[in-house]
C-alpha cells in the first residue's frame, strides 16, 4: 500500500468575466507560480472564464541539503548560486509543472531545470493533499520535472532515480543510475513500478504514448566539452569562443516498450532535449524539441539554433522522420501540438519575441508571429551569445481544442492569438500574481 504524506492546500476563485473582449475560448491548462516559502498552481478555464487557484506550501528536504554540502563543492552549483540549502529549498523543491487528471486531481512535479525528490498531490473535489511519496526526505530519489497520463487519464506516469546516484555523475564517478518507471492510479493514489533500466540523471520529462505501450524522455543535460570560463562573456570572449567550438555533448532520447519490457535508445544531434509531445492523428509519432542551450556566469547562453524533431517508434526502433530548424530559431522553451482544419500543427515560442507555427506533415514553417519588436541576436562574434531576457517573451503556448486560438502566457499577462484571422487579440489577461511570486516552469492543458 502506497503511504502519502498529508499536505494543506487551500482553494480561491478568481473571476475573468470582466475582461473586456475576452472571446469564449475552450482551452483549460495549468501554470504554476512560486514566493517566499508557498507553491501556487493556478488552474486556467477560459471557457468558463475562471481561474481556480491552489496554495500550498514548499516543503523542504534538509537530508538533500546535507548531501548536497557533503558531496558537492558550492563552486559547482549552477552558475549563480552558491548556497546548497538555497540551491535546494528555491530550485529543487518548488514547483514547476502541474498536471490536472480529468478526474480532478493535480499531480505536481518540483524542481526547475533540475530535479526535486517529491511529487505534490491534491484533489480539487475534497481539498485534500499529499506528498508522494511518504518518505521522500530519507529515500531521496529524484523525479523528473513532468510527467503525463495514460491515455485512459487512470494513471500518472513518472521517472526516479537515486539522488547518491545523481551526484556520483556530477562528480565523474558514473555515466548511469538506475532509473524506475512507475505511475500513481489516479483514483486510489496507489502507485506501482513498471519499468526499471539504467540512464543518465537529470532527465527532464517522461511522456506515455497515446497507445499507453511506450514512454520515451532523455537526459536534459548541458555538459560542455570545453567548459565556459568562470567570468562573464563580455570578460573572456575568447574563451566563449572555444566553448562554442567544442559543442554541448549531445545525449539521445530512450524508448520504453512497457508491453514488451524492454527499451532503446535514439541519437539526437542537436543538443538539450526535452518536450514530447505525441501527434493528435497518429500514436506512434512524436515531437521533441532540441534547445542547443547551456547556463554561464552571465546568463543562459544560446550556442546556436534551436530545432524540432519529429520521430516515429516503429518495430523496435524509433526513428528520425522530420526536423525543423532555422539560423534564427532559437531556445524553444515550449512547444504544442493540436490539429486546426485537418493541419496537424507545432505551435513552439522562438525567443525572445516569435510564435512559429510550424506543419507537422513536412516540418516546414507556416507562420511567423512577431509578438514584439526586439533586437536581432547575433552570434557571428564568438558563436554563442547571452539569451536576452524580455517581459514580453512567451513562455506558455495554450491551443484551444478547435484550434482557433492560441493562449500565451508570459511574465505579465496571458495572451490570445486567433488562429483563423492570424492576428493577436487585444486584450490581456492578468495574472493575478501576488507580490514577490513569479511564474515558473510549464503549463498543461487538462489530461495532459
Amino acid at each position: 500500500m502506497t503511504h502519502l504524506r498529508p499536505l494543506q492546500a487551500n482553494h480561491e476563485s478568481i473571476s475573468l468575466a470582466d475582461i473586456p473582449g475576452l472571446p469564449e475560448i475552450e482551452v483549460h491548462f495549468t501554470a504554476c507560480r512560486t514566493g517566499p516559502e508557498v507553491n501556487l498552481v493556478d488552474i486556467i478555464d477560459l471557457s468558463k472564464k475562471i481561474i481556480d487557484r491552489w496554495t500550498f506550501p514548499a516543503v523542504k528536504a534538509p537530508r538533500a541539503v546535507e548531501m548536497l554540502e557533503r558531496h558537492i563543492d558550492v563552486d559547482k552549483l549552477p552558475p549563480g548560486i552558491n548556497d546548497h540549502e538555497i540551491y535546494c529549498n528555491d530550485h529543487l523543491m518548488r514547483s514547476h509543472v502541474a498536471h490536472l487528471s480529468r478526474n480532478g486531481k493535480l499531480f505536481i512535479n518540483v524542481s526547475d531545470n533540475y530535479n526535486g525528490f517529491c511529487v505534490y498531490i491534491i484533489d480539487i473535489s475534497s481539498g485534500e493533499a499529499h506528498i508522494f511519496p511518504e518518505d521522500y526526505d530519507t529515500r531521496l530519489m529524484c523525479y523528473t520535472s513532468t510527467g503525463s497520463f495514460s491515455p485512459d487519464n487512470k494513471h500518472w506516469m513518472f521517472l526516479r532515480w537515486p539522488f547518491m546516484d545523481a551526484i556520483n555523475i556530477k562528480k565523474g564517478n558514473s555515466e548511469s543510475t538506475e532509473c524506475e518507471v512507475g505511475w500513481i492510479d489516479t483514483e486510489s493514489l496507489q502507485s506501482e513500478i513498471q519499468y526499471s533500466l539504467r540512464s543518465g540523471d537529470e532527465n527532464h520529462q517522461i511522456t506515455c504514448s497515446p497507445s499507453g505501450r511506450y514512454a520515451v524522455f532523455a537526459p536534459f543535460k548541458w555538459d560542455l566539452n570545453v567548459p565556459y570560463p568562470p567570468v562573464t562573456l563580455a570578460e573572456n570572449p575568447e574563451g566563449y569562443r572555444m566553448s562554442n567550438e567544442g559543442g554541448i555533448i549531445t545525449y539521445g532520447l530512450v524508448t520504453v516498450d512497457l508491453q514488451l519490457k524492454k527499451h532503446w535508445k535514439t541519437d539526437i544531434s542537436v543538443p538539450v532535449l526535452g518536450h514530447f509531445e505525441f501527434d493528435p492523428v497518429d500514436p506512434d509519432v512524436f515531437y521533441t524539441s532540441a534547445h542547443n542551450i547551456c547556463p554561464a556566469p552571465g546568463g543562459l547562453m544560446l550556442e546556436g539554433p534551436s530545432a524540432i524533431f519529429k520521430l516515429k517508434i516503429q518495430d523496435g526502433r524509433t526513428v528520425i522522420v522530420g526536423k525543423y530548424s532555422e539560423e534564427d530559431l532559437f531556445r524553444i522553451r515550449q512547444h504544442a501540438v493540436f490539429r486546426y482544419e485537418n493541419r496537424t500543427v507545432i505551435a513552439a515560442t522562438n525567443f525572445p519575441n516569435y510564435l512559429e507555427l510550424i506543419n507537422a506533415d513536412d516540418m516546414t514553417l507556416w507562420r511567423r508571429i512577431e509578438l514584439f519588436k526586439a533586437p536581432t541576436i547575433d552570434l557571428s562574434h564568438t558563436g554563442n551569445a547571452i539569451c536576452p531576457v524580455y517581459s514580453e517573451s512567451c513562455f506558455m503556448i495554450n491551443p484551444s481544442t478547435d484550434g482557433k486560438y492560441i493562449v500565451l502566457g508570459n511574465s505579465e499577462c496571458f495572451s490570445v492569438y486567433d488562429v483563423e484571422n492570424n492576428k493577436v487579440l487585444d486584450l490581456k489577461i492578468p495574472l493575478y500574481m501576488p507580490e514577490r511570486y513569479s511564474d515558473v516552469g510549464h503549463t498543461r492543458s487538462i489530461g495532459e
